[in-house]
């Protein structure tokens, strides 16, 4: 059962502090036979004030209890982290979401280890070794297209995004779209979308209609991981 929050307990205080004053007011009035009007509302107000008061001593629990615990970790407020070390902890996780360690590394870490720059990588080797004589946009300039590959057999010239995403974050029509924009801009006919996640209905049904060739978690696993294992 979940603990009573404090509105609850201050609701609580506030019943069992007016009710029995305006029981005993009334049952004094009734004692001595009169009836007052005044004396009805000024004992309600003063049983109302009362109430006010005693309800506001409430504490906090919750914020007792922040007190012993850390805001970033939830561990007892003796073993948190300094101030510093928090921001150097915070500045530490950015640092792994850029992280691309080498080539061995990435060919042998476990998929949910890989940092969504390493996982770019892994696409590029895998192209290379497939002989589609990938190249890597310029970082932070892309448009949308993270690869330029050449298909071999026609030299057709085709865009890449690649999104690094949980399962439950699922490639919209939207970002469909984005790249559509983003692969004519490079000068390039039809496109691949590669996602550790998948794509809603509608963005197959865009895709399809553009050009576009979607890649899903499913293929990860059974073609990009498949040929790793390989290497």
């Amino acid at each position: 059962m979940s603990k009573p929050t404090r509105k609850q307990r201050k609701q609580t205080v506030y019943i069992a502090v007016t009710g029995p004053i305006i029981f005993i007011g009334l049952w004094i009035m009734f004692q001595f036979h009169f009836t007052n009007l005044y004396y009805i509302i000024g004992l309600i107000f003063f049983a109302v004030i009362i109430g006010e008061i005693g309800s506001s001593f409430v504490p906090d629990m919750r914020k007792k209890e922040n007190k012993h615990k850390n805001m970033y970790t939830g561990l007892p407020a003796k073993n948190a982290p300094a101030g510093k070390n928090e921001s150097q902890s915070v500045r530490k996780t950015k640092t792994q979401s850029n992280l691309l360690r080498t080539k061995k590394e990435i060919l042998t870490l476990p998929l949910e280890d890989l940092s969504w720059r390493e996982f770019e990588e892994l696409c590029f080797l895998y192209y290379k070794a497939k002989g589609f004589k990938p190249e890597k946009t310029s970082e932070g300039a892309d448009g949308g297209v993270d690869l330029i590959i050449y298909n071999p057999k026609d030299n057709l010239k085709i865009a890449v995004q690649i999104k690094k995403y949980q399962i439950k974050n699922q490639i919209n029509v939207n970002l469909i779209r984005e790249l559509d924009s983003a692969k004519k801009n490079k000068g390039c006919i039809a496109a691949e979308f590669i996602t550790t996640s998948r794509f809603t209905n509608d963005a197959l049904v865009e895709a399809d209609s553009r050009r576009i060739v979607c890649r899903d978690i499913e293929w990860v696993h059974s073609e990009l991981l498949q040929w790793r294992e390989t290497q």
